[in-house]
């Protein structure tokens, strides 16, 4: 009867040290999905832009996420944005132009800064495109490009930037500490 007693005895502490060993695994496995997927989120907005050198043209597209912009809404002009919803405010899609218009901007040849009139916006499931164009008064040599969007609310926003010219494709990452581009072209 005694043996029988701690053989129970063993199996019951075994069994106490597997449920110990599985509720740490699954601790440490729920800390670092949390940090990863939780704590410490992805700000990326990304800009395509076509220049045409000789025509002075520039068509742009900036996709951002719509979450992303509702903080800008709610952050900067105190609205609840509801992009996309029927609760979208009314005022919120021009407050975002000029948001982006405040945020983004283009010089050329080294003093005409570049007027960017927005074309469209659409949405796709998480994500708000503006496509926008501009002219220069002259064929352009040079762009500077100044994109901090974002960076006043996510000090880990990455602002990828894609120019496409003369058939030549440059990408480039920006940032709250590197957010100007100076491109001969």
């Amino acid at each position: 009867m005694l043996f029988f007693y701690f053989a129970n005895k063993k199996i019951f502490y075994y069994l106490c040290a597997v449920k110990i060993m599985m509720m740490f695994l699954f601790l440490t496995l729920w800390l670092n999905c949390s940090s990863i997927f939780g704590l410490h989120p992805l700000y990326l907005a990304v800009a395509n832009m076509d220049v045409d050198a000789q025509k002075g043209s520039i068509v742009l597209s900036i996709r951002l996420f719509t979450d992303d912009l509702e903080t800008v809404l709610h952050n900067k002009y105190n609205i609840d944005g509801w992009i996309g919803t029927p609760r979208e405010h009314r005022d919120g899609r021009r407050l975002l132009k000029d948001y982006l218009n405040e945020r983004f901007s283009i010089v050329v040849n080294n003093n005409e800064k570049i007027i960017l009139v927005t074309d469209s916006m659409t949405i796709n499931d998480d994500a708000m495109w503006f496509y926008l164009k501009g002219v220069a008064q002259q064929p352009i040599k040079r762009v500077e490009i100044d994109n901090r969007i974002l960076t006043d609310f996510f000090s880990n926003q990455i602002n990828l930037v894609i120019i496409n010219s003369n058939k030549n494709e440059n990408g480039y990452k920006l940032n709250r500490k590197n957010h100007k581009i100076d491109l001969n072209l």
